[in-house]
């Protein structure tokens, strides 16, 4: 049996050696370094949940949500019953608290600020203090200070989101689809959608947030709380009509409430059809988001 003796390294080898271990180390930097951007300049497919959205598949509602939709219905159609039932004593009720606001100085600001409270989200509560100021002043100065206190607390409002939650506002738009495709059809729509969406069943206080992160400007989003008043002029006269006990002014209340809210349903069913044509282009919005936010990814690693 012969020993193989060891065979010295030539040059060559040595060179030969040296190429295929670089070429094995180049190997695994490729496979555990990032993608260059241009492998994931690709838009990114969407995700189920957004396919879903596009295709109008809808995730059956949860118990809890249907309950808490339920309950809401009941309490209002619980609150419309009993308003009807017990109008003389909730009037005479409230007697003493009008007589106090109208004959006290300067009574009437103490709405103004009530109102301006009520318009930073989550509060809520405009619609009793506008209804009472119709049955404290009447009409005309019920309306006028109602007026005063919503386009003032609107306009702080639109200045605390501008300035504060701007940011929030941005992120909301690629994480809520709801909030997404309402700030989208606004942005595109401008003046006529936004009075629109003022006169739908949306939150004055959320349409009013909308409207100052998604980059309204501030006079467009006035003209249109200016021209969305007569919604509160509606309020102001429940609140007069339930002072009276005139049988035909009843009747008018009641025809006022049903073209309140047919109107408030229409545009509200508008809009949405507005926000479900809008689903496409905020769900690519949400794509090249995580695209970006892929490439920097790259970047920084």
């Amino acid at each position: 049996m012969s020993i193989a003796m060891p065979q010295p390294v030539h040059a060559h080898d040595k060179e030969r050696i040296s190429n295929d271990a670089s070429s094995t180390m180049a190997l695994v930097r490729e496979s555990t370094s990032p993608k260059p951007e241009r492998e994931i300049s690709r838009t990114p497919s969407p995700t189920p949940s957004e396919l879903d959205l596009l295709n109008g598949v809808r995730q059956p509602k949860s118990l809890k949500y249907k309950i808490r939709i339920v309950a809401i219905l009941i309490l209002i159609i619980v609150v419309i019953i009993l308003v009807e039932v017990f109008h003389d004593k909730i009037v005479n009720a409230l007697i003493p608290v009008t007589r106090w606001l109208h004959d006290t100085k300067a009574g009437w600001l103490i709405p103004i600020l009530v109102l301006i409270a009520l318009s930073f989200p989550p509060l809520f509560g405009h619609e009793l203090v506008a209804m009472l100021c119709g049955l404290v002043w009447g009409l005309g100065e019920g309306f006028g200070i109602v007026a005063a206190g919503t386009i003032l607390g609107e306009i702080a409002t639109y200045y605390l989101f501008r300035h504060c939650l701007a940011a929030r506002g941005k992120r909301l738009e690629l994480t809520n689809m709801r909030y997404g495709t309402l700030a989208h059809i606004v942005r595109e729509g401008g003046l006529p959608i936004a009075i629109l969406v003022r006169y739908s069943s949306f939150p004055a206080h959320f349409t009013t947030a909308v409207f100052s992160t998604c980059g309204m400007s501030f006079w467009v989003f006035l003209v249109a709380a200016v021209v969305s008043l007569p919604k509160q002029l509606v309020l102001v006269y429940i609140g007069v009509a339930l002072a009276s006990s005139d049988g035909k002014s009843n009747k008018v209340q009641h025809i006022v409430i049903g073209v309140t809210a047919a109107v408030t349903v229409l545009a509200f069913l508008y809009i949405r059809r507005l926000m479900g044509r809008a689903k496409p282009a905020v769900v690519y919005a949400r794509r090249k988001d995580r695209q970006r936010k892929q490439m920097e990814m790259g970047r920084t690693v």
